[in-house]
């Protein structure tokens, strides 16, 4: 699903954009992990984007919001199996731009959940974004109002737990650190009614993200 040309068409712009930034700039948008030297880390965070598409399910012709979409990891897919793409990031709308022109990929980007006014999506990937927002509710209530019916939201984020902290710290990344655990968020799901409809964990041999899938219940 995700090959070597894959990772390459983006690790290769990614690169360029790490050389002429300052340190830190780009580590909350995990642009530092998809191209890490450590090849396990890099690995892990591609496995990421492979497991949210397992758990999208069919995404063949859907209209897809990538809430957070950061340097629109997932678009190239996406554009494959002619989904209708939007990526939402106050912070790396540019960013998501610019990958969409050196890709040949179609998407509107948008920088504000009220530019979604009115519009519902089949699918949406809400990935290591969350455990950033200061708001969590508002954002939730933003999800759902973009859902359509019948859709399901993808999550994804880290468990926050002893062995997450010490292999971030390991690799040298800084930045803005997280204000709440995939659990946290998985909990705030389940209080405003959604179901969960798959769950998956990604180890390093230790729970380092945990990926779900999630639909409101009927």
């Amino acid at each position: 699903m995700i090959d070597a040309a894959y990772r390459a068409s983006y690790e290769d712009a990614f690169r360029r954009l790490l050389a002429k930034s300052p340190p830190g700039a780009y580590d909350e948008m995990a642009l530092p992990s998809y191209t890490h030297g450590n090849r396990l880390m890099a690995w892990l965070f591609w496995r990421r984007i492979e497991a949210a598409f397992a758990l999208a399910g069919d995404l063949a012709g859907k209209s897809v919001l990538d809430f957070g979409c950061g340097g629109g990891v997932t678009f190239k897919r996406l554009h494959e199996l002619g989904c209708d793409i939007t990526g939402l990031d106050p912070d790396a709308a540019g960013l998501a731009s610019e990958m969409c022109r050196r890709l040949g990929v179609s998407a509107c980007i948008v920088r504000d959940p009220r530019e979604l006014a009115g519009r519902r999506f089949d699918r949406i990937f809400a990935l290591d974004v969350l455990e950033h927002v200061e708001d969590l509710e508002r954002s939730i209530a933003d999800l759902l109002r973009a859902l359509a019916p019948g859709g399901r939201i993808v999550l994804s984020g880290p468990t926050e737990n002893l062995w997450y902290r010490l292999g971030r710290s390991l690799a040298g990344f800084s930045g803005h650190y997280h204000v709440r655990t995939i659990y946290d968020i998985e909990d705030a799901f389940s209080a405003r009614g959604l179901d969960r409809l798959d769950v998956r964990t990604l180890r390093l041999p230790f729970a380092l993200f945990r990926l779900s899938a999630w639909t409101p219940v009927r």
